[in-house]
């Protein structure tokens, strides 16, 4: 019995190799494919495509086949890559360097990712024609196009052969729902590795991914970047960014950015989605923070009377306002209205720390928004534990903090919305291949302030147009709340330890802002535009103040907003509270007082009351 095992486990071996040696060759005779679904659209709100995937080729070749066909010298395979590369619009350099760098045994070489179809079939064509045939496998592939163009592409992302990349928008965040789910063929293949015609079989079809319906308009989009690049042109800007957006249901209709090119020095679009990402110290539009948290308390009120000085010492730091003035009363609404640096810090000093810092986290600083783009930053409100006398000074005129635009764009929603904060939505729906559609959660929205500091607040902002500091961009029938804003820039490279806004050039550099909404008494839209790095001289008025404007008429047209009917609005109706509505219904109050500029132009007094002008003009901070 001893002597049979060696003979058992001899043959024992010879079928297992031969069974594995069997297997290996099926192996070797077929090739799994991956087949590619085809990637969802990116939608606008009407359904406009904004980002598509058309069908293209993957062309691929065997060089073992080609050597069969007799191509296998360097001069063949250029002779190669000069005959197709025409035909299917690729570099031909390129082409030959990509059959020159290949191993001579290697049975996948891609030739070229994204060849429409017409055009690889027309070169498969031309080698048949040749005599040359089975050298080119065209595999299904796609490729991502933008029928816009650049428009909004910094927002949406691009996709490439590994997929998008990892700050790309959303392509990225909604990467699994736009991308479907692959399928599966199995090819078998000849001795040389070369697909067997007709020897292709289908194990899953591919399913289709999901489109993502945002809440941009293409056609506003297009014309606020348009509108943005003119106007920061014309200021000197290194950078623009603008939003246009609902307030109530925190919709965005556009988010344009700019950018000076280094080498041209004329605006392109931004290299990135810098609405989103960069952070700003915006200077005087966080003074709404500051005046709506002192009336929210009771400390203040819109009439509330200060003796405004033009500097004041707050420990070892001094603050002043822009032009030099004599010490003078400034109401609450005046001195927001002017945007007086000294009368918001005595405002600040008034409340504490602690309350500041909770208004300022309260309106959304210092968080993400939750828009959905994977590229937000947070911005920075530093611990209130760290701050001092100075720093509370410093955020009450907001050159403490530093926030992102869509999160100041979300903050003077606040008092749109009647105090009630409204995360940002850039996804309206995802749409499934079976056309059913699903909403994307979003943060819940929550009370700020009490709808009736709200309507204070808003009535002073409208002042801010009627007769402080962006006057010049009243638009008759539409009164607009908002908030001019001028900001020192932090150095690129601090080189005076006592002045971190001292640069190199011996200079300051400014940023100027403009936001709000319109109409006021019914919010129908918002608007911030900030531009970085503007002329000397210009401010958050002279620099932003056109954009906004252009943006606000542009609103108007598109969105088919109707006038107000001064005498038909009520005072009160800034304090509904639901968010969407807009109160159309007919007052019992009596109309505002109404004058006209000296351009002609309709100015309107609220009915309730009318502020007095100290005549003052120090309107921007530095």
């Amino acid at each position: 019995m001893l002597a049979v095992l060696p003979l058992i486990k001899l043959v024992s071996v010879q079928l297992g190799s031969g069974a594995e040696l069997a297997a290996r060759g099926e192996s070797q005779r077929v090739r799994t494919v991956v087949l590619p679904a085809a990637r969802g659209s990116i939608l606008d709100r009407s359904g406009a495509e904004m980002a598509i995937s058309l069908p293209r080729y993957r062309v691929v070749t065997n060089m073992k086949v080609l050597a069969g066909e007799g191509i296998s010298t360097s001069a063949d395979l250029e002779r190669l890559a000069e005959r197709i590369a025409p035909v299917m619009k690729l570099d031909r350099s390129e082409l030959t360097q990509t059959l020159l760098n290949a191993e001579a045994t290697d049975p996948w070489v891609r030739l070229a990712e994204t060849v429409s179809i017409e055009d690889a079939e027309r070169a498969v064509a031309l080698l048949k024609k040749d005599e040359i045939e089975n050298v080119l496998t065209l595999e299904d592939s796609s490729e991502r196009v933008h029928p816009a163009g650049d428009s909004a592409l910094r927002l949406l992302g691009t996709v490439g052969p590994e997929g998008p990349g990892k700050l790309a928008g959303i392509e990225r965040a909604y990467d699994s729902e736009l991308q479907g789910k692959p399928g599966k063929k199995v090819l078998e293949l000849g001795p040389n590795d070369e697909t067997i015609l007709g020897g292709e079989h289908l194990l899953q079809e591919p399913a289709a991914g999901s489109s993502v319906q945002l809440t941009l308009d293409r056609s506003i989009q297009h014309e606020t970047e348009r509108m943005l690049a003119e106007g920061a042109a014309h200021a000197g800007a290194h950078k623009g960014i603008a939003i246009i957006g609902r307030p109530g249901s925190g919709e965005i209709l556009a988010v344009a950015s700019v950018e000076r090119d280094p080498e041209t020095s004329k605006m392109r679009l931004s290299s990135g989605p810098i609405a989103f990402s960069d952070s700003y110290q915006a200077g005087s539009v966080f003074k709404l923070v500051t005046v709506a948290a002192a009336v929210e308390s009771g400390q203040v009120t819109p009439e509330t009377v200060l003796q405004v000085p033009y500097r004041l010492q707050v420990a070892d730091k001094l603050f002043s306002d822009h032009e030099a003035h004599p010490t003078e009363p400034m109401t609450v609404t005046e001195i927001l209205a002017q945007s007086s640096n000294v009368g918001t810090i005595k405002v600040a000093l008034g409340m504490g720390k602690q309350s500041l810092h909770d208004a300022l986290t309260g309106f959304g600083f210092g968080s993400s928004t939750g828009s959905g783009h994977p590229a937000e930053a947070s911005g920075i409100v530093p611990r209130v534990s760290d701050w001092t006398t100075p720093d509370l000074a410093a955020s009450a005129i907001g050159t403490h903090q530093s926030a992102t635009a869509i999160q100041i764009w979300a903050a003077y929603n606040v008092i749109a919305n009647k105090g009630r904060y409204v995360s940002p939505r850039l996804v309206g729906s995802v749409i499934a291949a079976d056309g059913s559609r699903t909403i994307p959660p979003a943060k819940p929205s929550r009370d700020v302030i009490s709808a009736s500091s709200a309507a204070q607040v808003s009535e002073m902002l409208q002042q801010v147009v009627r007769d402080g500091t962006g006057k010049q961009w009243s638009i008759p029938g539409y009164p607009i709340a908002a908030k001019t804003g001028t900001s020192r820039m932090a150095a690129e490279t601090q080189l005076d330890k006592a002045d971190g806004y001292a640069w190199s050039d011996g200079r300051y550099h400014y940023l100027a802002a403009f936001t709000g909404f319109l109409p006021a008494e019914r919010p129908q839209v918002s608007i911030t535009v900030i531009l970085d790095d503007i002329t000397p001289g210009l401010t958050g008025s002279t620099a932003a103040g056109p954009v906004f404007s252009d943006l606000a008429h542009l609103s108007i047209r598109e969105l088919g907003i109707a006038p107000t009917n001064q005498a038909d609005v009520s005072e009160d109706s800034t304090q509904q509270t639901d968010p969407s509505a807009a109160s159309l219904a007919p007052s019992t109050a009596a109309p505002p007082t109404t004058t006209r500029d000296a351009n002609g132009r309709v100015r309107a007094q609220p009915a309730a009351r009318l502020i007095s002008s100290s005549g003052s003009k120090k309107t921007e901070e530095r």
